[in-house]
């Protein structure tokens, strides 16, 4: 065990704690998902509550739906990261600001909720902030590390989107009705990941899944 989630002693809620300086974002996900299945009450089955809030994507949560679920999104072999932003994402771009999401339906649910049965279609791909939801309070510690990951894997995955544009010879897809403004020049030869305050261990985890690469 690398990663340790647990109640705290005093109150309600949970706290983590890093066991390991070889601890990996994959460890940490893995402890918030046994946490989750061991201390869900009532589980998390057929509550959809969270999937009707904006998802924001990692770069790793695009990587991990390609990996798993690439065949059955049938995405296109060459860029399928574009693909997958292009068709399941929505990205909306003001300014010199750049946020990606998950899709979603006219009636503003996840593009993956299965609304009829309330569970999710792509529960084994599922993004980084719904792996780490745990319908409790949480720690200052916790909710830090959460958002720091979080945040450092959503700058990451416009940098991709960006450079993997270019390579493609493709201009940046952009949602309709969003303001077209002259990003292609000013963003792309800036963007670069935003180095998290956070230990060194997890950094590890985002350069083997393309975070920090340049």
């Amino acid at each position: 065990m690398k990663v340790r989630v647990f109640k705290r002693a005093t109150g309600d809620g949970y706290d983590l704690k890093v066991l390991h300086p070889g601890a990996t974002v994959q460890d940490y996900l893995d402890a918030m998902n046994d946490f989750i299945d061991k201390n869900s009450q009532p589980p998390c089955r057929g509550c959809d509550e969270c999937c009707w809030e904006r998802i924001p994507l990692t770069s790793i949560d695009v990587i991990g739906y390609v990996e798993k679920l690439g065949d059955q999104l049938k995405l296109d072999s060459q860029w399928p990261l574009l693909d997958f932003l292009k068709k399941y994402a929505y990205i909306y771009v003001e300014g010199g600001a750049v946020d990606i999401s998950l899709g979603f339906t006219i009636e503003g649910a996840c593009g993956f909720l299965n609304q009829e049965d309330r569970i999710c279609s792509s529960y084994a791909a599922r993004s980084l902030v719904c792996q780490s939801f745990i319908c409790m309070e949480s720690t200052q510690r916790a909710r830090e590390l959460r958002s720091e990951l979080v945040n450092t894997g959503m700058d990451e995955l416009v940098r991709l989107w960006l450079v993997q544009s270019r390579q493609a010879g493709r201009k940046p897809m952009l949602m309709k009705n969003i303001m077209q403004i002259l990003f292609w020049k000013t963003i792309l030869p800036t963007a670069s990941p935003r180095k998290p305050a956070i230990a060194r261990y997890f950094w590890q985890r985002f350069a083997a899944k393309g975070y920090g690469t340049n």
